[in-house]
C-alpha cells in the first residue's frame, strides 16, 4: 500500500511536470541587466522598470483612496487592512526611534517599506517578462554592421546577438512557450564585411539544412558564403538576401547607389536588406519588469533615503551635525573622515543590496520556468515572497536606524535627549558623567 502511494505521488509529479513543459515552458532566457526601453517621450527613455514603478504608485494611491473614501469608526474590509498595516509600522518605528522621532520619521520609512514590498511582490506576477513588444534582432544586427562600415572600423571585442525564432509579426506579443533560441557572434578584429559574411552563413545554418565551415573562428571564404546564399534561395521559408551589385571598378558602393546597405568581404557587393518570409529573429521586450531589478531605481531610492537622513540630522542639530565628520581632536579627526565616507557608502550599499537580491530572484524564476515549469519554480515563488518582504524591511529599517543615529547628539559636552523627549526617562544617567545613555 505504501509503495502504491509513493507511485501515485510520483505519477502526479511527473504528470504535473509534463504539463508544465508542454504548455507553460518559457523560451530560453536572454538575461539583460539594463532595463529595456519601451519607447521615448521627448528626451525621456520610457523603460519597462519605470512603467512598473508608475503602475505600482497608481495601485498604492488607488488602495489608499478606497480605504479612506468612507471611513468608519469601527473599520472593516480594506480600511481595516490598511489601518492594521499602518498600526504595525507605527509600532515598529516608535519602538526603535521613540515616540517623537518615530512620528517624524514615520512617513518616509513607511513609504519606503510599502513602495518596496509592493514593487517586489508585483514583480512576481506571471505576465512579467512574458508580454511586451517585439524587438527585430535582424534590424539591430544590420544597423550595427552598417555603423561599423560607415565609420570604417573593425569590431574591438567579441559581440553576440541572441534571438528567438518568432512569427513574422510586429507590435505587442507574448513570448512563445519553448521558443528556440539562437546566438550570432562577431569576433574581435572582424571588419564590417567579414561580419556580413558571417551573418549570411549564420542565417543559412539556422534556417536551412546548410552546414557551414567547421572552423567558425576563421574568416568566411567566398565559396562558403555563396553556398550559404544558394541554400537560403532554395528554401522558400528561409530569409532572402538582397544584394546591390558592385560597380565596374569591382568595388561596391552603397552610398553611391543611395542604399542603406552593409558590405560583404567576398561577394563584391553590398547587402541592401534581408527579407524574412517565414519566421524571423526576434525577442520580446517585456512591457513590465520588476522595478528594483533595475539598479537605477534602487540607486534613486538610496539617494532619497540619504538626503532625508542628512536633512533630519541638520534639522535636529543644526551645523553641530557636522561635528561628527569634521573634528580636530587627534584621532577623532580620522574617525570623522571614516564617518563621512560611510555616509556616502550607504547609498551604494542601499542600492546594490536591493538590486542584487531582486535581480537574482528574477533570473532564477526565468531559468526554472524554462527548465522545469510547474515544479521547482513554485517553491522559488514562495521564497521570493519572503525575500521581497525581507528586502523591504531591511531597506526601511536601515533608513530608520541611520536617521536615529543622525539626530543623536555627539561629544562629551552634549547630552542625549532621549529622542527629543520620547524616551528620555527610560535611560538613567550614568553615575559618573551624568550623561543619559544612548541606545
Amino acid at each position: 500500500m505504501k509503495l502504491l502511494k509513493i507511485a501515485g505521488i510520483a505519477a502526479v509529479v511527473i504528470g504535473w511536470l509534463a504539463i508544465g513543459l508542454l504548455v507553460a515552458r518559457g523560451p530560453q532566457p536572454e538575461i539583460i541587466v539594463p532595463a529595456e526601453v519601451i519607447t521615448t517621450v521627448g528626451p525621456l527613455n520610457l523603460t519597462n522598470s519605470l512603467i512598473t514603478s508608475w503602475v505600482v504608485m497608481a495601485l498604492i494611491i488607488l488602495i489608499s483612496l478606497m480605504a479612506t473614501r468612507s471611513m468608519k469608526l469601527i473599520p472593516s474590509g480594506i480600511q481595516n487592512f490598511v489601518e492594521a498595516v499602518v498600526a504595525f509600522l507605527v509600532g515598529q518605528v516608535e519602538e526603535i526611534a521613540g515616540e517623537k522621532n518615530g512620528r517624524r520619521f514615520f512617513m518616509v520609512v513607511a513609504t519606503i517599506f510599502i513602495y518596496v514590498i509592493v514593487n517586489n511582490w508585483f514583480g512576481l506576477m506571471p505576465f512579467f517578462n512574458a508580454f511586451g513588444k517585439t524587438e527585430d534582432v535582424n534590424h539591430h544586427v544590420f544597423e550595427e554592421i552598417y555603423e561599423h562600415a560607415h565609420d570604417n572600423k573593425v569590431y574591438e571585442e567579441r559581440e553576440h546577438h541572441a534571438a528567438w525564432f518568432m512569427e513574422n509579426t510586429a507590435g505587442m506579443t507574448v513570448a512563445k512557450s519553448g521558443a528556440k533560441a539562437v546566438k550570432f557572434e562577431i569576433l574581435a578584429g572582424d571588419s564590417a564585411g567579414v561580419a556580413t559574411d558571417r551573418y549570411i552563413i549564420f542565417l543559412a545554418e539556422e534556417f536551412t539544412d546548410y552546414e557551414g565551415p567547421a572552423d567558425h573562428e576563421a574568416a568566411p571564404t567566398e565559396a562558403d558564403v555563396r553556398a550559404a546564399l544558394a541554400a537560403l534561395e532554395a528554401d522558400p521559408k528561409a530569409p532572402k538576401i538582397h544584394l546591390v551589385e558592385a560597380h565596374g571598378d569591382g568595388e561596391a558602393s552603397a552610398e553611391d547607389s543611395g542604399h542603406h546597405a552593409i558590405p560583404s568581404a567576398t561577394l563584391g557587393g553590398d547587402v541592401e536588406y534581408i527579407d524574412f518570409p517565414g519566421e524571423k529573429l526576434g525577442l520580446v521586450i517585456p512591457l513590465f519588469r520588476s522595478a528594483f531589478s533595475d539598479v537605477n531605481n534602487t540607486l534613486a531610492l538610496g539617494i532619497v533615503a540619504f538626503l532625508c537622513i542628512e536633512f533630519w540630522g541638520f534639522q535636529a542639530l543644526g551645523f553641530g551635525y557636522l561635528k561628527k565628520f569634521f573634528n580636530t581632536d587627534g584621532i577623532m579627526s580620522f574617525v570623522g573622515i571614516l564617518e563621512l565616507l560611510s555616509e556616502f557608502i550607504r547609498v551604494i550599499s542601499f542600492a546594490f543590496r536591493l538590486f542584487g537580491n531582486i535581480f537574482a530572484g528574477e533570473v532564477l524564476i526565468l531559468m526554472l520556468t524554462f527548465l522545469m515549469p510547474f515544479l521547482f519554480v513554485d517553491i522559488i515563488y514562495g521564497l521570493e515572497l519572503f525575500v521581497g518582504f525581507i528586502q523591504a524591511a531591511v531597506f526601511a529599517m536601515l533608513t530608520l536606524v541611520f536617521a536615529v543615529s543622525a539626530v543623536e547628539h555627539h561629544g562629551e559636552d552634549e547630552h542625549h535627549d532621549g529622542h527629543e523627549g520620547g524616551e528620555a526617562d527610560a535611560h538613567p544617567a550614568h553615575p559618573e558623567t551624568g550623561a543619559v545613555q544612548a541606545h
